[in-house]
């Protein structure tokens, strides 16, 4: 996950463990993630650089893109997630279900 909020941070680890995904990296094994949750504060500005060494980072990972700068109810999956290069975008605040139902699809298009 790469978020600047720390509180955030162990929200969404909790809710992503719930749904049964494992957080971090073992000493033992190269980094290997089923998805990248990402904050975009500015997305336009600098989103996709971030997006764009991300993916080079992790090849074939599908990113949710999270930013307090997009509007309610933008299309996850439309214009400005392929414009930024990510599976979906959602506007922060975000609520639980609402990420929990976009990892989920984006996991099991992957």
């Amino acid at each position: 996950m790469a978020e600047a909020d720390c509180a955030f941070v162990g929200l969404l680890k909790e809710w992503l463990t719930a749904l049964g995904r494992v957080l971090g990296r073992t000493d033992d094994a190269p980094e290997r993630y089923d998805v990248i949750v990402v904050d975009l504060p500015f997305p336009r500005e600098c989103g996709v650089d971030r997006v764009n060494a991300l993916s080079r980072e992790h090849p074939g990972t599908p990113i949710v893109a999270l930013s307090a700068n997009l509007l309610p109810g933008v299309d996850p999956s439309g214009r400005v997630a392929r414009e930024l290069g990510v599976a979906c975008v959602l506007p922060k605040p975000v609520t639980r279900e609402a990420l929990m139902a976009e990892v989920a699809k984006v996991v099991k298009e992957k």
